[in-house]
């Protein structure tokens, strides 16, 4: 996965817009599907279904195994993918037969049988529409639902033309119709059939199948044998849990409420002489499934809606961000299935913005499991030195970045933002320009007395610390005067620990997991030396270091662990702790209140758009305080736009590993910023305030971007 890659997936002008349209019809498609459904019911149930097989997988396939062959089936367990395309090969042998037709299956593209029946003279045939489209190509699927959604009807007109020898039309009806006469005698005409399976029950031995198109029970059906190819994941205790998985997989998938053919097969069908082969697949599950930190993975419906909501899937397609199986949850299990070599530099594709976990059928925390992964496949780089020496040492680091403000200078245009970087860093800026490192950082300014409250309260008051991490200290002081300053006009005494650290963040993400531990245990002690009622961040990244990552890091470490767990429950974010001083009302994003916001009428309040970041709804599930805060404290109201909790393409130094995907992402962002029709937006991180600026700074556009804790101090100073 090189730069060109990239580049030209980007440039792919139908890829972009298919992908795009399908990002955008999806979340309306599945709100609707799901209507009446108990979502959160319904995962949880399957998860907790799943990982119980997981708990006792050995017994479960010896069940299914035993239960299938009382049914008639013979069902062969193969370990590795060479064991599964020899055992395929040898029932083709068996029969005599040299054709076989196929529904879709994508165990199949993962132990790659077609290549390997070709070589021995098996010809295969894809009945799946989108399958036989790529296989047509010569191409892996870019989708595990929706396999050929990077083609578009032109190519694929060629694709069709060349297989059936008629020049045809790019026309869909007029291909769909050339299809089924192309496939219809591969149908007739095929010796064996094989399937995969969405599901197989171990307390009957029966095996589910979901599909669209009917070809799967052509398949299964009209050939005198019928080989099922199915991961030993697939396997679930009985009928009541098989039925969730059926329940959940087309609502998840593409946004249907059912599909259009459901079938259970128990032993051969269409009666004497009939043959069903069950090959159930290992390669790596069983061992996987005892891993403690990655089997979760292994509880995939391979639904792939975590490539639905992806804004880099979106950007850049599965044959970027995937191996053979694609999105988020593609690129957890693929070093398990295929090796550790292939998943390195796609793992680094993932931006963290944790969509996929909110809609995972199966509630797997996939944005987590990467982030483990890179810790396990880490190779020794300079970072080793970044993030153990540099970063940890927080006189050397923050001499450094005093030292960058005078560095900066030759890279300020006009207003003091900077264009381009030094080389050595790197040239493009993703298509925005950046603020620069400002000439003192709070923490002088905090020294220096000049960040304090004008207005005392003389009320007795519940201490906090300010965590402000290093973007919002060395980059945005005045964000950081507004969150104290605002914070102590609502009643609370704020104060500075000048021995914080870095959140260790950014070392996590790398793969640092040892310098992020260093950090966090010095992070604790500093914390809680002071006896605080709260810790205050300004920065949704540092919310969830502080509140859920120190809590993982240090789980093998029983006094620092115990004392993450105390750090965790003073944690909050600044819209959090703001919004206890409004009290415990219920009131949703829709509602408005009073009548009048300090002396106010609504007709006179501002209207804003509101930007949710990610860290902060999905990592720390807060979602109505900052729209509270900003209507009820900063006297705004808020006019929603489209998809306002999608990434914006920041992910810390993502931005800069990957500045033409993350620009694309951003471009996204500032469309929807733009059609909302506002003058300003608002944001609760500091990232996504520099990332969304200077994107619209760069656009030439007036519509101002400011921290929520800027608007309440505004509001609250007059």
């Amino acid at each position: 996965m090189g730069k060109s890659e990239i580049r030209e997936k980007i440039n792919n002008s139908y890829l972009r817009r298919a992908l795009k349209n399908f990002a955008a019809a999806y979340p309306v498609a599945r709100a609707k599907a799901l209507e009446g459904i108990d979502f959160e019911g319904l995962r949880s149930r399957i998860s907790e279904s799943k990982r119980g097989v997981l708990r006792r997988l050995p017994e479960l396939v010896a069940e299914f195994t035993r239960n299938a062959e009382k049914a008639g089936a013979t069902v062969h367990f193969c370990r590795t993918r060479d064991d599964a395309n020899r055992t395929i090969h040898r029932i083709m042998q068996e029969q005599g037969a040299t054709f076989l037709v196929k529904s879709k299956a994508m165990t199949s593209e993962e132990i790659e049988l077609n290549h390997y029946l070709e070589k021995q003279g098996v010809r295969c045939l894809e009945t799946d529409l989108g399958e036989w489209i790529i296989q047509l190509a010569g191409e892996r699927p870019s989708h595990m639902v929706l396999p050929a959604i990077h083609k578009n009807k032109e190519e694929v007109a060629e694709l069709f033309s060349k297989a059936t020898g008629k020049e045809l039309p790019a026309d869909i009806p007029t291909l769909v119709k050339a299809a089924r006469e192309a496939l219809r005698s591969g149908f007739l005409t095929g010796q064996v059939g094989l399937s995969g399976g969405n599901v197989a029950i171990a307390g009957n031995g029966a095996i589910g199948i979901m599909t669209n198109e009917g070809n799967a029970r052509l398949v299964t059906t009209i050939p005198r044998t019928h080989i099922a190819l199915i991961g030993v994941e697939k396997i679930v205790p009985d009928l009541a849990a098989a039925l969730d998985v059926m329940e959940i997989l087309p609502k998840n998938a593409t946004g249907q409420k059912i599909t259009s053919y459901a079938s259970f097969i128990k032993g051969p069908t269409g009666g004497e002489g009939r043959a069903l082969h069950i090959v159930l697949l290992d390669n790596g599950r069983m061992e996987l499934a005892l891993d403690p930190l990655f089997s979760e993975a292994l509880t995939c419906v391979r639904c792939g809606a975590c490539a639905n909501v992806c804004p880099i899937y979106e950007i850049v397609g599965g044959h970027v961000f995937g191996h053979i199986y694609v999105g988020g949850i593609g690129l957890v299990i693929t070093p398990f299935l295929h090796g550790f070599d292939k998943a390195e530099d796609i793992l680094k594709l993932c931006i963290g913005c944790r969509k996929c976990n909110e809609v995972c059928a199966s509630k797997i925390n996939i944005e987590g499991l990467i982030v483990d992964l890179r810790d396990r496949i880490r190779k020794p780089t300079g970072q080793k030195f970044l993030f153990g020496t540099f970063m940890k040492n927080r006189k050397l680091f923050h001499g450094a970045l005093r030292a960058a403000y005078l560095a900066q200078k030759p890279f300020q245009g006009e207003g003091g933002r900077i264009r381009h970087l030094p080389l050595v860093l790197n040239s493009d800026v993703g298509g925005k320009s950046l603020p620069p490192i400002a000439e003192k950082p709070y923490r002088d300014l905090v020294k220096e007395g000049s960040s304090r409250s004008p207005l005392p309260d003389p009320r007795s008051r519940e201490k906090v610390l300010f965590f402000t991490g290093c973007l919002a200290d060395f980059v945005f002081p005045e964000i950081c005067r507004d969150a104290q300053e605002s914070l102590e006009l609502l009643g609370y005494q704020v104060s500075f620990p000048q021995n914080q650290l870095c959140c260790g963040i950014p070392a996590r993400y790398s793969g640092e997991m040892e310098v992020a531990r260093d950090m966090a245990r010095l992070n604790i002690d500093v914390l809680l030396a002071e006896g605080a009622d709260y810790i205050v961040t300004i920065c949704p990244t540092c919310t969830v270091s502080l509140k859920h990552d120190f809590l993982k890091l240090l789980e093998g470490e029983p006094v620092y662990h115990a004392k993450a767990v105390k750090l965790a429950e003073k944690v909050f974010n600044y819209s959090e702790l703001a919004a206890k001083r409004l009290g415990t009302g219920d009131r949703g994003p829709g509602t408005r209140g009073s009548g009048m916001v300090n002396g106010t009428p609504h007709a006179a309040r501002e209207t804003i758009t509101y930007h949710d970041a990610c860290h902060l709804r999905r990592g720390c599930g807060v979602y109505e305080e900052p729209r509270r805060v900003l209507r009820e404290l900063a006297g705004v109201e808020i006019r929603e736009m489209t998809d306002c909790d999608k990434c914006c393409g920041f992910g810390g130094s993502y931005s800069f590993k990957f500045p033409e995907i993350s620009a694309e992402v951003l471009k996204n962002k500032k469309e929807n910023i733009k059609e909302s029709g506002v003058t300003t937006v608002a944001v609760d991180c500091p990232g996504c305030k520099m990332q969304i600026e200077g994107g619209l700074e760069t656009d030439g556009s007036s519509i101002r971007v400011e921290h929520s804790a800027t608007l309440v101090a505004r509001r609250l100073r007059r």
